[in-house]
């Protein structure tokens, strides 16, 4: 459904959330209230079995002792680790949250977990040896390298990879190139202490990030 400015509406445009607070109100463009039985039915089945049934398991364990116990993300991944038997975790660590990435492994190797690290610069790859623009390696010779970060992970067997730090887009090629299943413990935001949500937050206040809705 089209409003009268032609942009096709989804769920970030609902306010009523009744798929999530079991009310079943549902506005007229709501993906849920078109849903239909087969979808649905084909989409469930795949969560009774295979790595979808494992995982989904293992993320109910663990965020629902996130929630009651106030879990900290850091153990909230630990804890998801533990319920899917990962015993190898990788990480793929952005070379500026070094600090970050090591306190992660210290933690994990505590908690008994094998840990293979391997940070965005590995290989030394010089940034204008990609087809970049060159005004984009003002700030670094060296460029990142998800792509080698992936197959070396691969290449280790990791059974989980945990991602602190990437940059836009070099998250989204290792994502990609991963063998194992990935999950996301601290996103980047250079200008914000690494948390995304206070742009958000502050983006219709009066704050410089108003900026972005003028």
């Amino acid at each position: 459904m089209e409003d009268q400015m032609g942009i096709q509406k989804t769920c970030v445009d609902c306010a009523v959330c009744g798929c999530a607070d079991g009310s079943e109100s549902y506005p007229a463009f709501c993906a849920t209230r078109v849903l239909s039985d087969d979808v649905r039915d084909e989409v469930n089945e795949l969560y009774r079995s295979g790595i979808a049934g494992e995982v989904m398991g293992a993320a109910a364990v663990a965020s629902s002792r996130a929630f009651s116990e106030v879990l900290c993300r850091v153990e909230e991944t630990l804890l998801f680790a533990s319920q899917t038997g990962s015993q190898k975790l990788g990480v793929a660590v952005c070379s500026g949250l070094m600090r970050e990435g090591r306190m992660f492994a210290r933690i994990a190797r505590h908690q008994g977990f094998e840990v293979h690290g391997i940070a965005c610069k590995v290989g030394a790859v010089k940034r204008s040896k990609f087809d970049v623009v060159e005004s984009c390696c003002d700030y670094g010779t060296v460029s990142c390298n998800p792509l080698l970060q992936a197959r070396l992970l691969n290449e280790a067997e990791t059974d989980l990879n945990v991602v602190i730090g990437l940059c836009v887009g070099h998250d989204s090629l290792f994502y990609r190139a991963s063998d194992a299943l990935c999950t996301t413990l601290v996103v980047k935001d250079r200008a914000l202490a690494n948390n995304p949500a206070a742009a958000l937050a502050a983006a219709d206040s009066v704050s410089p990030y108003s900026r972005m809705l003028k």
